[in-house]
């Protein structure tokens, strides 16, 4: 759906494709026919539907190099009047396979070649799909995934990749029209974890590069920015606020907003929660898991088995600190399973400031993790579920002064 914010400009909102198993171009028509279609009718909607897609590796592939099935898929959209304004180019495999991703959703990284192509690909086929003059977003991974120990130069040659990027979606604007920003998505453990860590990046390792590539062609810097994840950074124990005004004031754009919440144990020590967050242990997702001291230092697992029974759990467990698990639950509920709650209320203030329209234009209610909720976290079905999620995401941002605008822009 498509809002106005009280400065005037467009902000769209819709739910990640990445709930959906399977990657591939059937997967996504087989979305569209059986829960985008049905969900358009149960929120009401009239005039353009955002979709936030998803597309595999093989899937873009296949979409660029076969026109006729890219024809195929631009005329449903526009016969249905959506708009993918948004795609998520992280996972470049299989984000759903039962035998389980885990750290695997990080490769390629961004030294290797493949994750160049795919990222590249992913953009032209969603430039062709797009109408004339659009603005669309792509997120990414952060890099790569701290236990993978990359070697010492990894930040240089992620960055030089990076700009290589840029500098074609830089040539796609021109030839095209429309505008595709990248938005590295900082996670827990990743490369790149923290505002802090992305600034410095940005600031670092992705300036030199950009210098390095300007003195031959034009570097494409416009078209790099950060998808800000609201549950990643929550499980960093960051203030959204603070985070977002930090990027902006070191000009770190904001291509997209994944509107998230994590699960949050408010007394770490209690056996009650501990038993209970024993139920969102499932083989398929890395589920990061941190801990706050007194001092303010952050402790980190990369899955949560290891903060409940490793050989540090005892880290994990200390009286009257809290932890936070890397598990998307729906952003409509401010408690989970008693007595877990969940992070809503770092979501509620980073949405106010979306709200104010100088942060993004693209905001993507992201909870991948409906097949592995316990059941009474889940609003009936997977369509209802979206309903209620989209619902209070809509509400919200109106609450803070954004209006409403069905009509085809």
């Amino acid at each position: 759906m498509r809002l106005v914010t009280p400065a005037g400009s467009d902000l769209w909102l819709a739910y990640g494709m990445n709930v959906h198993a399977g990657g591939s171009v059937a997967a996504l028509e087989a979305a569209i026919a059986g829960t985008v279609v049905p969900l358009r009718d149960r929120l009401g909607l009239e005039g353009t539907m955002g979709l936030a897609v998803r597309l595999d590796a093989d899937a873009v592939l296949e979409l660029r190099e076969d026109e006729d099935r890219r024809r195929l898929l631009r005329d449903l959209l526009a016969g249905l009047d959506l708009f993918a304004f948004t795609g998520n180019a992280f996972v470049a495999g299989d984000f759903h396979d039962v035998r389980g991703v885990k750290a695997a959703v990080y490769r390629p990284t961004w030294a290797d070649e493949a994750r160049v192509l795919y990222t590249i690909a992913f953009a032209e086929v969603l430039a062709d799909l797009a109408p004339a003059g659009a603005s669309l977003s792509l997120s990414t991974a952060p890099g790569s995934f701290r236990p993978f120990d990359e070697a010492a130069d990894f930040d240089a040659r992620a960055a030089r990749n990076l700009v290589r990027v840029g500098e074609r979606l830089a040539r796609l604007l021109d030839e095209t029209g429309v505008r595709v920003v990248l938005g590295l998505e900082p996670e827990p453990l990743c490369t790149i974890e923290t505002t802090a860590q992305a600034v410095a990046f940005f600031e670092g390792p992705l300036a030199r590069a950009r210098h390095e590539a300007s003195r031959s062609t034009p570097a494409g810097g416009g078209h790099l920015g950060l998808c800000y994840d609201v549950c990643h950074q929550a499980v960093e124990f960051e203030d959204p606020v603070e985070s977002l005004a930090r990027l902006a004031r070191h000009g770190v754009g904001i291509a997209k907003v994944q509107a998230s919440c994590a699960l949050e144990l408010r007394d770490a020590s209690d056996p009650r929660g501990r038993e209970v967050l024993a139920r969102f242990d499932e083989p398929r997702w890395l589920h990061q898991t941190t801990t706050r001291r007194a001092d303010g230092t952050v402790v980190r697992a990369a899955d949560l088995p290891e903060a409940l029974r490793g050989p540090r759990s005892d880290e994990f467990a200390r009286p009257g600190e809290p932890l936070r698990v890397h598990f998307h639950v729906p952003v409509h509920r401010s408690e989970a399973i008693a007595p877990l709650a969940t992070t809503r209320a770092d979501l509620d203030r980073a949405l106010r400031v979306v709200a104010a329209g100088r942060t993004t234009a693209h905001v993507e209610v992201e909870t991948y993790t409906f097949d592995a909720l316990p059941p009474e976290l889940r609003a009936g079905d997977l369509v209802e579920s979206l309903a209620r999620e989209l619902e209070w995401t809509r509400d919200l941002l109106v609450a803070a002064g954004c209006t409403l605008a069905e009509e085809s822009p």
